[in-house]
């Protein structure tokens, strides 16, 4: 489908695009984040701008320039509410976003899924409902849904704030992550503790890696399956950039 815009939004969010675009390679976002970011900066738009779209989602303008530029991804029911308020139906947030001259193309998955990799698993409790990959929280429809997860945050000590749910690629952490399984990973810590698994972004690569501390400074990340992934020392001076996305605190087998 295409929503054409009015007026002189088409020129306002092109404009919006050239300059947020610099900023998001520059974070080196990944694909999933950049797209995130996109539908917040064509919301933004299609709202009225920057003031108007923070009060229609009720938001500080900093937290709303934070989803602009990618720094920190929208809930779900945050996203929704702006879609709501812009005349988009929220079953649409899952679908391919792109500017064209006079208006937004959105591409539900089921249109695209021969021409891209299979899709992430439903969300936990309404399987039909699609999955945003990359938000910072997803809350379920029923509310004892809701409260059975956050009851399950709360026992392992995690403020709901700071969870993000990410979804695990490949072997290197089997048998402890399986291959597309979600995991919870807790963003308020990244010391990188000793034998502790964290999500991190290497040479523009998202990992989840265990974590060894070197005597005399420096880190050794371990892949749980040491057998084909051997492991990757970072030395000290290195480590320090390493940028980290935060500590994997639980993880659920895909079924």
């Amino acid at each position: 489908m295409k929503i054409p815009l009015e007026g002189d939004v088409a020129a306002k969010i092109e404009a919006k695009l050239a300059k947020f675009s610099r900023g998001w390679e520059k974070l080196q976002l990944d694909a999933l984040r950049r797209a995130t970011s996109f539908k917040v900066l064509v919301l933004c738009e299609m709202l009225g701008g920057r003031t108007k779209a923070a009060e229609a989602a009720e938001l500080s303008d900093n937290t709303l320039d934070n989803y602009r530029h990618g720094i920190k991804d929208p809930t779900y029911a945050t996203l929704g509410l702006m879609a709501e308020k812009a005349g988009i139906a929220s079953r649409y947030l899952g679908g391919d976003w792109s500017f064209e001259e006079d208006g937004i193309r959105i591409d539900l998955f089921d249109q695209v899924a021969a021409t891209r990799a299979p899709l992430p698993p439903g969300l936990m409790d309404t399987p039909s409902r699609p999955y945003i990959h990359g938000y910072d929280e997803i809350r379920p429809s029923s509310a004892a849904a809701a409260a059975v997860i956050e009851d399950y945050w709360a026992r392992l000590g995690l403020d709901p704030d700071t969870v993000t749910t990410l979804l695990a690629e490949g072997d290197s952490m089997v048998p402890t992550i399986a291959d597309q399984s979600p995991v919870f990973v807790d963003t308020g810590d990244r010391d990188l503790a000793d034998g502790g698994i964290y999500a991190l972004r290497i040479e523009k690569r998202l990992v989840i890696r265990r974590i060894q501390r070197l005597v005399g400074g420096g880190l050794q990340l371990l892949a749980d399956n040491n057998i084909s992934y051997p492991p990757q020392e970072i030395g000290e001076a290195l480590s320090a950039d390493l940028h980290v996305i935060g500590r994997v605190r639980s993880a659920a087998f895909a079924c």
